[in-house]
């Protein structure tokens, strides 16, 4: 294997600098280099003294690096030495081995009959002076795709673990930029933690991984988060464009192979306080990669040369373990006066120039997010294409994105109720931004704490306790008149595109469909509580909610709930009917139909897919479906679990839907008064989505019937079989033997037509079950 260190020692450079602190590796590629020479002697030295290459044997007879160099010096003249040094830090200080290293250099140039390479072995470059113009750097080169791939197969076979092929790819693509060293301690947790099998599905163990270099770093920080993309109110188009990036960044071996460029990154300048900083944490949720922040004045040393090489650093961290997010935050700050008009120091002009060389010509999988208040601080050509994918706009919410903005807060705050009048709230909040209207929320709710009632109806916020918080609140946009005017001007000079699309009739006015109670859930692999292996999910929306009652009346025009409440969730919904209402809203919002219910009568259910075939549902793919839809049962069990957050976050074994504890989530016989409640009061599970472990019970498809898992499942269809499975707990239902649990599978005895189905305990009692549902869409 033909390597830099190969060509350096032909050319007889007497110091070779390696940049490394994988020893390991750098031992390989020495052995490797050195393999050609015939009559050659290895030598190693470290801080505690000189040990055997080969056994790593520490020796008793050498005291220091100088006398070491000292019994070496004549055998260069008999043979070829090689001599690593490493670790030597204050060794490599001191004048008099300084000096020594010197005299060997001068006498490899002087004496071609001498042959003495000095191979220093350092994470950091720092070449004493009197060495400089011997020394040559050398960097160890990442593995690429292809010998990572080749690498997790080793060690697969060495370990006799299981490998799912498909993730191969992908998996290679995460672990890009790791040294071997790295490569088997994350391959042995993935192996650990993941029952001896290598997939997709070990994507969190890599991201906690790589957080450890990071932490390890002074100059990059990894930002923990829990920032959802559904929790910007507004900004549309901003949040689409970055859910098509996401795509592409989730499934960069796909991407690639079919040739889609690797995305660079995002500018988002505009008003402070309105989500820009919100939407860098939101994007590295969204990526499920990890999110790291520069600090420009990290990188500032004293001096000359530090600040250069911190920046270098930095970005090769930040390369090492890309897949990530870089966020730098005010940006405009870090480089101030870098403008046409001058003010920056030297050291600044360098950095800002050495970033944008770097952001040009990237071809690495770090996706850049930088956040800027004021634009008039850069030259043109920092903004030009190239540098980033897109740069967007962020204005003040305009009056439909603050409804959002409240409704995100309360709803936050399990606040949100029917008392509560959100449309005169944006109306009266004109110039606020989304800060501004976050701090009216949190004031009225402690507001409201202090009063300290008893009674049940006065501890729930109103539109007037918030409209009293309103006037305490001076919007910023008020008290930065002046400033917010001159940067307006400016940005519609540089004519910069919008982040906030407006919705008409449920449509965007560019993009796909919306619904805007849907949380985006990104897919994955895990193995159902009711299967033995792994299921793999797709990409969906799913509803934050139950359906409600206002949801249903709205596309149905009744009302079958025995419990009737607009935020109740409707209940008494037979399985066809919900497949109705399914249909009925995707031909609202513009969408395909998923059901072909034209045999309703006979109880024969077909799938209408993309490509214009109607299929049986066992043959059915989901994934190519465009309108609203019941989930399948492993679908829900992933997101009733919390999904990868949950993974991420260490808590998808959760016994109820985002807690253990069961009041906390979920309304059931002990706690609900014999009822059904508001959807959104209890707390949501870690994706946002409320009541999963009971309020209703929901329907889902029985998949171990029918339905798309990942493959096919082989067997034939009978229309008569039943393919109706209940999922999740309900107000009329104690946990007795778990009957609230999420792996809990309620029998689909269940008659398609009834809108309640019959449980018998182990207390042999009867209980009635409300049935209902919730609506997810494939992305």
């Amino acid at each position: 294997m033909e390597t830099n260190l190969s060509k350096y020692l032909r050319a007889r450079r007497p110091i070779i600098w390696v940049h490394s602190g994988d020893y390991k590796e750098v031992d390989t590629i020495v052995t490797e280099a050195t393999k050609e020479y015939k009559n050659k002697a290895i030598f190693e030295y470290r801080a505690f003294g000189a040990v055997n290459f080969e056994t790593k044997v520490k020796s008793d007879e050498v005291a220091d690096l100088y006398s070491f160099l000292n019994i070496l010096f004549s055998v260069g003249f008999k043979t070829n030495v090689f001599l690593l040094i490493k670790n030597t830090e204050e060794e490599m200080k001191e004048a008099r081995n300084i000096a020594f290293i010197k005299k060997i250099a001068e006498k490899m140039y002087n004496d071609i009959n001498y042959n003495f390479n000095i191979i220093i072995v350092d994470e950091d470059v720092n070449v004493p002076k009197g060495l400089e113009k011997f020394t040559s750097i050398i960097d160890i080169e990442t593995m690429d795709e292809t010998t990572i791939n080749q690498y997790i197969q080793d060690f697969a076979q060495k370990n006799n673990a299981r490998i799912y092929w498909d993730d191969l790819g992908d998996l290679s693509i995460s672990l890009k930029g790791l040294t071997k060293l790295d490569l088997d301690h994350i391959l042995n947790m993935i192996l650990e933690e993941n029952y001896g099998a290598i997939s997709k599905g070990a994507n969190q163990i890599i991201i906690r991984e790589k957080g450890q270099i990071i932490k390890k770093s002074s100059i990059l920080e990894i930002i923990d988060f829990k920032e959802k993309i559904e929790e910007i109110g507004g900004l549309e188009g901003l949040k689409e464009w970055l859910s098509s990036k996401a795509q592409v960044f989730r499934r960069l071996d796909e991407a690639k192979k079919f040739g889609v460029d690797t995305p660079k990154g995002v500018l988002l300048v505009g008003m402070p306080g309105c989500g820009k900083s919100l939407a860098a944490k939101a994007s590295a949720r969204l990526f499920n990669v990890p999110l790291l922040r520069l600090d420009i004045g990290r990188l500032l040393g004293k001096y000359v040369g530090e600040s250069e090489h911190n920046m270098r650093v930095a970005l090769k961290t930040a390369e090492s373990i890309s897949p990530c997010i870089l966020w730098i935050d005010e940006i405009e700050k870090a480089f101030a006066g870098i403008d046409q008009n001058g003010g920056a120091s030297d050291i600044t002009k360098r950095l800002f120039g050495q970033f944008l060389t770097w952001l040009q010509e990237k071809e690495n999988t770090v996706f850049v997010v930088a956040t800027a208040n004021d634009i008039t601080a850069f030259p043109p050509e920092f903004l030009r294409k190239g540098r980033f994918d897109e740069v967007f706009f962020i204005d003040f919410p305009n009056e439909e994105e603050r409804e959002r903005i409240f409704e995100i807060h309360l709803e936050k705050r399990r606040k949100m109720s029917d008392d509560i009048n959100l449309k005169e709230l944006a109306e009266e909040t004109e110039g606020y931004c989304g800060a501004d209207i976050e701090e009216i929320v949190k004031n009225a709710v402690e507001n409201k704490f202090i009063l300290e009632t008893e009674n049940e109806e006065e501890k729930k916020i109103t539109t007037n306790n918030l409209l009293e918080a309103t006037k305490s609140i001076d919007s910023l946009s008020n008290i930065l008149s002046d400033k917010i005017d001159v940067l307006k001007k400016s940005y519609k000079k540089f004519k910069i595109k919008s982040a906030s699309q407006k919705i008409k009739n449920g449509k965007r006015i560019a993009g796909r469909p919306t619904f805007k109670d849907m949380v985006i859930v990104n897919g994955g692999k895990y193995t159902p509580s009711f299967f033995n292996e792994e299921r793999e999910v797709c990409n969906l929306e799913v509803c934050k909610y139950q359906t409600t009652q206002d949801m249903w009346m709205e596309v149905m025009g009744n009302n079958p709930s025995e419990f009737k409440g607009g935020r109740r969730p409707v209940e008494k919904v037979s399985w066809w009917d919900s497949l109705e209402f399914c249909n009925k809203l995707s031909e609202k919002y513009g969408l395909k139909p998923v059901y072909d219910l034209s045999r309703k009568e006979e109880g024969i259910l077909r799938i209408h897919q993309l490509n214009g075939k109607t299929e049986y549902p066992n043959v059915a793919d989901f994934r190519k479906t465009e309108g609203f839809r019941l989930p399948t049962e492993v679908e829900w069990e992933w997101f009733a679990r919390g999904g990868e957050i949950a993974m991420q976050d260490g808590t998808f074994d959760y016994k109820y839907s985002g807690s253990n504890n069961i009041d906390e989530v979920a309304w059931h016989k002990g706690n609900s008064g014999d009822q059904t409640h508001d959807v959104g009061i209890k707390k949501p599970n870690q994706l946002g989505l409320y009541d999963c472990s009971g309020n209703i019970c929901e329907w889902c498809y029985d998949t171990t019937n029918s339905g798309y898992i990942s493959e096919k499942i082989p067997y034939i269809y009978d229309e008569t079989e039943n393919d109706r499975r209940l999922r999740g707990g309900c107000w009329d239902i104690d946990d007795y033997k778990d009957n609230i649990s999420i792996s809990k599978r309620y029998s689909n005895s269940a008659n398609s037509t009834i809108t309640s189905v019959t449980l018998l305990s182990n207390y042999f009692k009867t209980v009635q079950i409300s049935c209902g549902f919730r609506i997810v869409r494939t992305i």
